[in-house]
This record gives C-alpha cells, structure tokens and sequence, in this order.
C-alpha cells in the first residue's frame, strides 16, 4: 500500500501555479505603455517578488519522490514508464505545438516537414519550443538522476544537512549570479581561445535548463520528504522566525531593485534572475512560510473542493495556460476593453480556468490522455471523486496528510 497523501502539498502546488500563471500574465503588461511611473514600479515589483513557483515545485518534487520511494525497493520499469508517460510524452507534444503556434504569429519558420522535426527534436533537447517548458526539461533531468539519488542520499543528521546544502546553496548562485550574469563578457574574454570556451558559452546559454542549477531546491524538498513528521514539527515551532526571515529576504529583493535597477541602470534581466543570492533566499522563505500556511489550510479543509482540481491538473494548465494567454493577448483583447487593474485579475484567472477545464476534458478521455498525462483524470479531481474521502479528513479519519 502507498503512503497516506500529503495534503498540504496540493495546496503549496496551487500557490506556485498561481504565481507562475501570473508572472506570464504581467511580463506581457511590461510590454505596454503605463500612465504613471507608478503602475510601472508595481508590475515590476509584482514581476519580481512572484518568481518563485519553479523553486515552489522543484521543491514539492523532491519531497513527495523521496517521500513516496524511501525505504523500499525502486521498480525502474514502472517508475520510468510512468514518467514517460505523464512528462516525456507531454513534453514533446506541446513542444510542437508551441512551435506550430509561433510559426502561426510569424515568430520562426521552416521549409518542410523534414525542417519542422530537425527544429522540433532541437527544441526538444534545449527547451526552447516555449519560454515555460524549460522546467519540463529540468523536471526530467531530475527523474533520470533520482535512481542514484534516492540510494545515495540518506542524511543521519537532517538539521546540520539542511545547513550545508543552503549554504553551499548561496555560494553556488553567487559563482552563477556573478560569473556566469553579471560579469558573463569578462568571464568569455578570459577563457576565449581555450577549451572552456565552449564550456563556458554553453553554460551561459542553458544555464537556466540544467538540473545542477536547481539541485538546492531538490534536495531541500527531499531532505524534508526523508524526515516529513520532523519538517512539520519545526515549521510550526519556528513560524516566527520563518516570517521575519521572509520579511527581511523580500526587503532585499526589494531595496536591490530601487537600487541597482532604478538607480544604478542594471538590466531588468540581472534584476529578475533566479540565481540572484537575495532571490534564492527569498524563495526559501516562501516554501518555508507558504508550505506552514498550505498545512493550516489543509487542516482546516479551506477551499479543497477548488484546491484539489487545480493541484490534479497543475501539469495540465502549466502546459496550456501560455496558448490561452497568447490568445488573449494576441487577439480578444482587440475587441474587449478592461481597466488595468481588473485585467491584471481577470486574465490570470481565465487562463487557469480555461487551462483546466481543457485539461480536465484531455485527461479524462483514453483517447487523449496521453497529451497532458495524469493531469484532468477526473477520478484524481475533488469535485468529481473525493467528497466522501475529504469528509473523512475533515473528521480525523481516512487518509492522513
């Protein structure tokens, strides 16, 4: 028998869809002409305080893996079949059809079939075909890696582990902040001529893409699926000190934004990278206070009958929701005029719902299940399925989270 489901989880995974959806919503208002310098310092703040869901994820995959798989016997077979169905196949699926959109809007072209797959299977390996399956490609780096990982990493000391891997942690995004962004031209001028050209051009490029750069989020999310019942027990006794730690993390994304940004000039893509120091310990803050809050929430039963549809079809509208947003922007919002701040709403919101329901309607038929995986299987959705099991919960019986 499996292990009883972690509720909480859902409701983390909700919260980081949310604010993926968002920020690919916004990045586009960035685009368009403001009124007021301040509406342009909230969507940038707002830009750069919410890139964080990918970290929210990486996490959430390393705890439920080492959660549901420690202690017992891998079966390769079955897991990596499952993989390849429910995140490979997706992935080179809506690979195409990203690429079939864009070559729609005038964004790229190819002659031919033949060039359609030679630009297919190269975007494939890169993750290029859109600026969100990046993360597919990281997510499937890491289950190809998780057979080794699983039998190797066994920490005796959790506490003192999650100290060393933070900190290394924040070494590692210092070297790639400083070395591979900030100052990426010295860096390529000092190893020009050599063999760690390519290397080094390499990295510059898909750097963004590469398992390793991720690995701190990982492995905090397993070492916290190794030792659940002990990372829940120090979230509630150390809320406090969680919170002030984001208060103080977010002012430093803040305060360096206003200074190296608006003050000092520096690109807007050095203000809103992930391998910032300031912006790796925010989102460590985040999964810290938001994974507290989706355990209150869980225990509570707030909103599970919307949480749980969203978090069964998250990879469903991660998949989708950039088309729906394409379509938004590209189109309807020619012919339908909203004020900003209700459209910096009700977009966000459509898109995941739109993104949903397709998802819903793919995954709970045979016949197309196979383009969004597990994600829209009806019997995995609340609403349609779960009412007496979360009765259960809500009275302290059934599964336990």
């Amino acid at each position: 028998m499996g292990k009883p489901h972690i509720g909480e989880v859902d409701y983390l995974r909700v919260f980081g869809l949310i604010t993926i959806v968002l920020i690919h919503a916004w990045g586009f208002y960035l685009l368009m002409p403001v009124a007021s310098p301040y509406s342009r310092i909230a969507q940038e703040l707002g830009v750069n305080l919410l890139r964080f869901g990918r970290q929210i994820f990486m996490f959430i995959t390393g705890l439920v893996l080492f959660y549901n798989y420690s202690g017992r016997k891998l079966n390769l077979n079955r897991f990596f079949s499952r993989r390849l169905k429910n995140l490979a196949i997706p992935y080179v699926i809506w690979t195409a059809f990203y690429l079939i959109l864009k070559r729609s809007s005038g964004m790229l072209n190819w002659t031919g079939f033949g060039g359609f797959l030679t630009l297919w299977w190269q975007n494939v390996l890169n993750g290029n075909g859109y600026s969100h399956l990046y993360y597919i490609l990281v997510a499937i780096q890491f289950y190809l890696f998780f057979p080794w990982l699983v039998a190797l990493f066994k920490p005796r000391r959790p506490g003192m582990t999650a100290e060393i891997i933070i900190g290394l942690g924040l070494v590692l995004y210092a070297l790639y902040f400083y070395l591979f962004e900030v100052r990426q031209d010295l860096v390529g001028a000092a190893v020009a001529g050599t063999p760690l050209a390519g290397i080094a051009g390499w990295l510059f490029l898909y750097k963004d893409r590469l398992l390793f750069s991720y690995f701190p989020y990982y492995l905090l999310g397993a070492l916290a699926g190794l030792h659940l019942d002990s990372w829940r027990r120090w979230l509630q006794d150390h809320l406090e000190v969680a919170v002030a730690f984001l208060v103080i993390a977010a002012s430093l994304v803040i305060s360096e934004y206003f200074y190296y940004y608006r003050r000092q000039g520096q690109p807007w893509a050095l203000t809103i990278s992930v391998f910032k120091p300031s912006i790796y310990l925010y989102s460590l803050a985040i999964i810290t206070v938001f994974f507290q809050l989706s355990f209150y929430l869980e225990r509570r039963g707030f909103l599970r009958w919307l949480v749980s549809p969203l978090a069964a079809n998250s990879l469903g509208i991660y998949l989708l929701h950039p088309a729906i947003l394409f379509i938004f922007n590209s189109y309807f919002w020619n012919y339908v005029h909203l004020p900003g701040f209700l459209l910096a709403i009700l977009e966000p919101a459509a898109a995941i719902v739109i993104s949903g329901a397709i998802s819903t309607l793919l995954g709970s038929n045979r016949y197309t299940r196979f383009i969004v995986g597990e994600a829209g299987n009806l019997r995995n959705s609340f609403p349609w399925g779960k009412w007496r099991e979360h009765r259960a919960v809500l009275h302290g019986v059934g599964r336990e989270s």
